[in-house]
């Protein structure tokens, strides 16, 4: 462990510098959470299983390779590139879309409280965003239009100025209720996280809003957890670190590499998910939500490496590495040159990267990934061949 801890400080110094000292490089974020996540197992790991060659080779291969492809991105010369910037227009139609669709989120929310007791709704909002249950389709509590409200909310705080606040403070909280309404921590820090960043491209925010930013979302989290255990804060705390940091490290030392029965059923889930559904085959795909396993503490989360080892051993944790830090580069290279698009792209993904100590996010949510950067085009799309526009200018005309 202390190998890797040297390892991913050396890692995190050098992508630190190299990243002109931004703290959203994928590099800094990746490596930083992982000497974070060692150096509190080393403090605070006492009551969960060893940690052994298996999780330890795993990680330093991941988070090296990882940070080495999207280090070897950030370094190329990116020229940038003359994006046309969403219209009024388009912007007006996301907004005024996601009024419109949010009664909907209301009546899905009614559905769920009608099936029991105000004492027993937020369990039943649990269940419901969980499948467990059989009144309300998992699909229905994570709806395709919130994925516009989220897009919409991020493109006018890109924009924020006087005139167009009031839809900034509209749109957060829609947002917010649908994470709240889905018992969604998931979906909040991803509204937080997308937030902070596009306020400190924008100059609105400085560093040390950041730091003060993140450490009021942690104190929220430990006062949250502390309520739950009255008698024993400590006690809270100390199950806060171990359930939800680090339990996930030694829950990956439970997975069998190459181990599942199709080829990649796992990595490649949106496939067999897609064919399923047309009727094209018969192997239903594989459950996201995994299951329980005892490390001290039970948990069902086996940090972001799960599917690729399980899938492929080691060189499948290798070969993504490489494959998710090139992506991941790009983009945020992209948003470093002022890319609007690609701001609100990388917006979406920092949550990914933060929570990759707990599980994959990239491919098994590819679907949701795959929405959201569409909808983030499409507005793009519409004021490049200027399709609402009545009377275009010939572009002939000198």
């Amino acid at each position: 462990m202390y190998f890797s801890l040297v390892l991913f400080l050396v890692i995190l110094i050098i992508s630190y510098v190299t990243s002109k000292e931004n703290f959203f490089s994928p590099a800094v974020l990746t490596s930083g959470i992982w000497f974070m996540v060692i150096l509190l197992y080393i403090f605070f790991g006492g009551e969960l299983n060893v940690l052994t060659s298996k999780f330890l080779t795993a990680i330093n291969i991941w988070v090296s390779l990882f940070c080495l492809s999207s280090l070897f991105v950030q370094s190329l010369d990116v020229k940038k590139s003359k994006v046309a910037e969403p219209s009024k227009l388009t912007r007006d139609i996301l907004f005024y879309f996601s009024i419109a669709t949010f009664p909907l989120l209301v009546y899905q929310t009614y559905k769920i409280f009608s099936l029991g007791s105000p004492s027993e709704w937020f369990s039943l909002l649990r269940m419901a965003a969980t499948g467990g249950l059989k009144e309300i389709s998992i699909e229905d509590t994570n709806p395709f239009y919130v994925v516009v409200w989220l897009i919409s909310y991020f493109f006018e705080l890109y924009f924020l100025d006087k005139k167009n606040k009031n839809r900034v403070v509209v749109l957060f909280v829609l947002y917010f209720l649908f994470g709240i309404f889905s018992m969604g921590k998931t979906h909040i820090l991803t509204l937080f996280l997308g937030t902070i960043y596009i306020l400190s491209i924008k100059r609105v925010i400085k560093t040390k809003h950041i730091l003060i930013s993140v450490a009021t979302l942690i104190l929220i989290f430990i006062s949250i957890q502390t309520l739950r255990f009255k008698k024993n804060a400590e006690m809270a705390r100390n199950q806060m670190v171990e359930l939800y940091l680090l339990s996930p490290a030694p829950a990956f030392e439970k997975v069998t590499s190459n181990s599942t029965k199709q080829f990649g059923e796992n990595v490649f889930r949106i496939y067999y998910s897609i064919t399923y559904k047309l009727g094209f085959n018969k192997i239903e795909p594989v459950d996201t939500i995994l299951e329980f396993v005892d490390v001290g503490v039970g948990t069902n989360t086996y940090t972001i490496m799960y599917p690729y080892y399980k899938d492929f051993g080691l060189k499948g944790i290798a070969v993504f590495a490489l494959i998710i830090g090139v992506f991941i580069g790009y983009v945020f290279k992209k948003a470093q040159k002022g890319n609007v698009v690609f701001v609100i792209i990388y917006s979406m993904f920092l949550y990914e990267i933060a929570m990759q100590f707990a599980g994959d996010m990239f491919f098994t949510n590819l679907t949701l990934n795959l929405k959201r950067i569409i909808i983030a085009f499409i507005p793009f799309f519409i004021t490049r061949y200027e399709l609402f526009v009545v009377n275009k200018k010939n572009k002939n005309e000198i």
